[in-house]
């Protein structure tokens, strides 16, 4: 009889050890740190804005047009900014709002000549882009000389040059109506050659 007590309550022992350790066996398993893996971020959509052109405007300005896509549709409703590269650094001039097309348009008058590029700043859903940098030259009227009779002299250039002693007396002195001097007749920098 005792003989069946003792296998009979080392077969229950057995039993109860091998339950306990399939309790406890998930959470021995896990690192205390353990933690839900976070919900998967979606990533931006990756946008891409060009240069479409950059065109002269009136006598001096330009009018650069920049557009927004992504994945070649136009993105309407943007902020495009501007910028141009001054000591080293891009910083923004102007913006607009890309209109159903993805294109908007800015008038900008370079007081000297540099680069230029659109940017997109990016928000909540889309990637920010710039564009590839272009050129703007300083633009002038093309009125370049002034002669002492009335007389002007647009679009001066090595072509048609012409010295001091080529110039009549009673053209002179000789009004320089822009910085460039493409004829260099203003040897002291005073606004008048061939004085």
């Amino acid at each position: 009889m005792n003989q069946r007590v003792r296998s009979t309550t080392k077969a229950f022992a057995a039993s109860a050890v091998a339950a306990l350790a399939i309790a406890v066996a998930p959470v021995i398993s896990q690192p205390a740190h353990a933690t839900t893996p976070p919900a998967t971020v979606s990533a931006k959509v990756i946008t891409k804005v060009i240069k479409v052109s950059a065109k002269p405007y009136g006598t001096r300005s330009y009018r650069p047009v920049g557009k927004l896509t992504a994945g070649g549709n136009p993105i309407k409703g943007k902020r495009i900014h501007l910028q141009k590269k001054a000591s080293g650094r891009w910083m923004s001039v102007t913006s607009c709002v890309t209109n159903r097309y993805g294109k908007c348009a800015v008038i900008v008058t370079p007081k000297v000549s540099r680069y230029y590029r659109w940017k997109f700043a990016g928000d909540a859903n889309r990637r920010a882009d710039v564009s590839a940098s272009f050129y703007l030259k300083k633009r002038v009227s093309g009125l370049d000389y002034t002669y002492a009779n009335g007389e002007q002299v647009f679009n001066a250039t090595s072509t048609n040059d012409r010295d001091c002693g080529e110039i009549p007396g009673y053209k002179k002195p000789v009004r320089v109506n822009n910085s460039s001097d493409p004829w260099r007749l203003d040897a002291d920098n005073d606004g008048y050659g061939c004085d």
